[in-house]
């Protein structure tokens, strides 16, 4: 399940891929339609889109679109072999046990020449469903690629939640030694009216010299890590 860097990260990096996709399967899905079924139906719907979970307790109505799979083992799906031209998943690895041999099995079931995209959390508060237990920077994943003999797209570790929210044009505290994020958060409703408050505060602390980066507050945001592989 995604939070707001996870779709700005999808609409920046990975969107195209998907409009120039015919037949994908996106992992661990939340509502109905999902959000990045909703937001590609508004440009291109030639696409099949199917959605598939392995535990019914964190699904949260995707579970009614007829195109749902539930699948009875959690690292097997009921696919054949070189199947999707996209196997997508947001916000799932962390969750999964045995995440190399789960990355496996998303291999096996993209087509040669298709995309295993994947957003992961790298910095975010503990959110077990049922378990969290894995923070993947690029290089990691650029590593389980070259382990599953896939070829590295892009992986990027990166927040544009300040960017979306202008904070860093609105502080101008960009100075040496200070730090404006936290190495966890997100950015909801609540985070965003504590980033406007210490950006209030930045504010006039960056125009002290010499304590200005001792003073700082840092403020909320979320991290995550978006890897586009490709099967050769």
């Amino acid at each position: 399940m995604g939070h707001l860097n996870s779709k700005l990260l999808w609409h920046k990096y990975a969107e195209i891929y998907f409009q120039q996709a015919g037949y994908i399967l996106e992992i661990g899905p939340e509502g109905y339609p999902t959000y990045f079924e909703k937001e590609l139906r508004k440009t291109s719907g030639h696409q099949t889109y199917r959605l598939l979970d392995i535990a019914s307790d964190f699904i949260s109505g995707a579970e009614i679109n007829p195109n749902f799979t539930l699948a009875a083992d959690p690292l097997k799906y009921p696919f054949d072999d070189d199947t999707f031209d996209i196997v997508f998943s947001d916000q799932v690895l962390a969750h999964v046990t045995y995440f190399w041999d789960w990355y496996r099995e998303l291999a096996r079931i993209t087509k040669p020449g298709g995309y295993l995209i994947t957003i992961n959390s790298y910095s975010y508060p503990r959110c077990p469903s049922p378990i969290d237990a894995w923070r993947i920077h690029s290089d990691g994943m650029i590593a389980l690629n070259q382990y599953n003999h896939l070829e590295t797209v892009l992986s990027v570790t990166e927040s544009l939640e300040l960017e979306k929210y202008h904070i860093p044009d609105k502080t101008g505290f960009y100075f040496p030694g200070a730090s404006f994020t936290k190495p966890f958060g997100g950015n909801s409703n609540k985070n965003l009216k504590i980033n406007l408050a210490k950006t209030t505060w930045n504010r006039i602390i960056g125009k002290i010299p010499g304590i200005r980066a001792m003073l700082l507050n840092p403020v909320h945001a979320a991290f995550d890590t978006i890897t586009v592989a490709r099967k050769i």
